[in-house]
């Protein structure tokens, strides 16, 4: 319990510093992790076993961040992407284990949205010192 409201604390100040010190990437990438946070939570999480809708969720915002990678003239979200692919690599990788790993597979996953996150707050944090210097 205290890892989601630690996890919905980061994303609303990510999602907060995107919209308010963030350009267009930024704003996309924080509406695109509250979707993919939203759809996530429509599904009932048990980590006994692969989820297979969390992973259809997880590629699809990693579809998105390559997008965006590869159209940004930033370079934020090629971190993002990367470690959006480290973490879909979790599900993957989770599928072959045939042991006890709910809690292996669950901070695997945590982990490295944590990362995404991150990556987000830095890319903000430069696009706004950059307005900042650039006088905008």
């Amino acid at each position: 319990m205290i890892f989601e409201i630690l996890g919905l604390v980061t994303l609303g100040l990510a999602s907060v510093l995107a919209f308010r010190f963030g350009g267009r990437d930024e704003q996309m990438a924080a509406i695109a992790f509250i979707g993919a946070t939203l759809a996530s939570r429509l599904v009932n999480t048990n980590y006994a076993h692969m989820e297979a809708s969390v992973l259809l969720v997880d590629a699809v915002l990693l579809f998105g961040l390559i997008l965006l990678a590869l159209k940004s003239d930033r370079f934020w979200p090629m971190y993002a992407a990367a470690f959006q692919f480290v973490g879909t690599v979790v599900h993957v990788a989770s599928m072959v284990e045939t042991g006890n790993f709910a809690w292996a597979y669950a901070v695997g996953l945590i982990f490295w949205s944590y990362a995404v996150m991150a990556a987000l707050m830095a890319g903000t944090w430069l696009e706004g010192r950059n307005r900042r210097l650039l006088g905008l």
